[in-house]
């Protein structure tokens, strides 16, 4: 039988770790399942209470055996992972967190969870997470007033801290590299005045929200996949403007919006693999093979050879005569291994994560306000990232209510629920490091363009 204090992490990447510490010290019997055995030891610390074991996904068999034996199950997991992670709770009667987006395929799995009794809570995370928390919070806050919103935008971002910005993408990578690629050129969709705006590709990096934050810096959002859906799930029906977005530096749109034209978000596989980089950027750009290809590449697309798309492209040696991995086998991931050789966070680099809401509201009075929330959170280094603790703190603290049966809902479920948010953000509120930051404006605040 399961220890009723005893909880499985599946998945010992670069977030886990602060979870597992955090369960440990409050006196949790924590076991850490990785197919890397090494780094469920490492997350670990050799703690009395802490069991690493070696798991690969495809043994379902030794995956039931673990769910069973333990009362909480958190998946850190690949998101592709997280149905068959669910199959197996619902199998062994074992609730389930995941700080990853709700996949559709786990939808179809909701009455067999309730008829199982068991939680599945998630997007459990930052974004998604943390961000429909705080999101719901103020929105619950101003309905409480009988407050009418008219507008809402959120936009969220795991970016490297200020001073350590050495790359003309002003940007490195934190998670999942390809994962943030696409993510890029994926199809997105929102509500601006009452319009559907749909966007991808070249034209999402054009299509660009600009905010500055005092003390931190000027950022570019763009629209994260499909907004629309969230006036149901926040209960924002009257709203005539809906946008939730990542954030990014200046200057990485523009690129992105650079090597999209250019062919390098294929992902069609490549029928030579012994090529060049300018070999390749000719190739994909239909433009002649020369010695002043930066100069034709320019021409060929419009653009200022002092851009910052071609500044970027020339310091990653797009144009140069060096050969691309040959591991890669689609020009996404020739450019994807290049950036990652290049663009890796070091030792003594600090990453943060940005998070900002805005809402325009009218009281019973007539009288039109924004609140508007600034969550930031700096890392101390690259083994103490932002990304990791406000990525798993939240899953942790939803073990723990879990355990001790503060959350009622049964089935699949998303942290916008009162019994959830609450006590969870009271808890983020309540770490020094944490910084979550609310201010009423004026209505003439809100961005012209929005």
């Amino acid at each position: 039988m399961a220890n009723n204090n005893k909880i499985l992490v599946l998945g010992a990447g670069k977030v886990a770790a602060p979870l597992v510490q955090h369960l440990l010290q409050n006196k949790y019997e924590v076991t850490v399942a990785s197919e890397l055995l090494y780094q469920a030891d490492m997350v670990i610390q050799n703690h009395p209470l802490g069991e690493a074991v070696e798991w690969h996904s495809s043994s379902i068999e030794k995956l039931n055996s673990l769910v069973y034996q333990h009362q909480i199950v958190i998946s850190l997991l690949p998101y592709s992972l997280h149905t068959i992670v669910c199959k197996a709770c619902i199998k062994e009667r074992r609730s389930l967190i995941t700080t990853s987006y709700q996949q559709p395929e786990m939808e179809s799995l909701h009455s067999d969870a309730c008829k199982s009794n068991i939680t599945i809570l998630n997007e459990m995370g930052l974004d998604p997470g943390i961000d429909h928390m705080w999101a719901v919070k103020m929105i619950d806050e101003i309905k409480e007033q009988g407050g009418k919103i008219e507008k809402f935008i959120s936009v969220c971002g795991a970016l490297p801290a200020p001073e350590c910005l050495d790359n003309p993408f002003r940007y490195k990578f934190s998670w999942s590299p390809i994962g943030v690629m696409r993510a890029t050129s994926a199809k997105t969709s929102y509500l601006k005045n009452n319009q559907i705006i749909e966007q991808e590709g070249a034209k999402l990096m054009h299509d660009t929200y600009p905010l500055y934050l005092e003390g931190i810096g000027s950022f570019d959002a763009y629209g994260n996949r499909d907004s629309l859906k969230y006036k149901e799930l926040y209960h924002l029906q009257e709203a005539s403007t809906l946008f939730r977005g990542t954030l990014r530096y200046k200057g990485w749109c523009e690129t992105m919006a650079t090597l999209i034209d250019a062919g390098y978000f294929s992902e069609e596989s490549l029928n030579n693999h012994d090529l060049s980089y300018a070999q390749l950027t000719s190739q994909l750009s239909k433009i002649n093979h020369s010695e002043n290809l930066r100069d034709e590449f320019a021409r060929k697309h419009n653009i200022k050879t002092h851009s910052n798309g071609i500044l970027s492209m020339e310091w990653l040696g797009l144009f140069s005569n060096n050969y691309y991995s040959q591991l890669a086998h689609t020009p996404l991931e020739v450019l994807t291994y290049r950036m990652v050789s290049k663009m890796k966070m070091l030792p003594s680099d600090k990453d943060m994560t940005l998070l900002n809401i805005k809402i325009l509201y009218t009281l019973p009075d007539g009288k039109r306000e924004i609140k508007d929330g600034v969550f930031h959170l700096m890392g101390k280094n690259n083994e103490d990232t932002a990304i990791a603790k406000t990525v798993s703190l939240p899953a942790a603290y939803a073990a723990e209510l879990l355990l001790n049966k503060k959350i009622a809902h049964k089935g699949l479920a998303k942290p916008v629920h009162k019994e959830i948010y609450m006590p969870i953000l009271n808890r983020l509120e309540n770490e020094a490091e944490f910084q979550f930051l609310e201010s009423i404006k004026k209505d003439s605040h809100w961005p012209e363009e929005w």
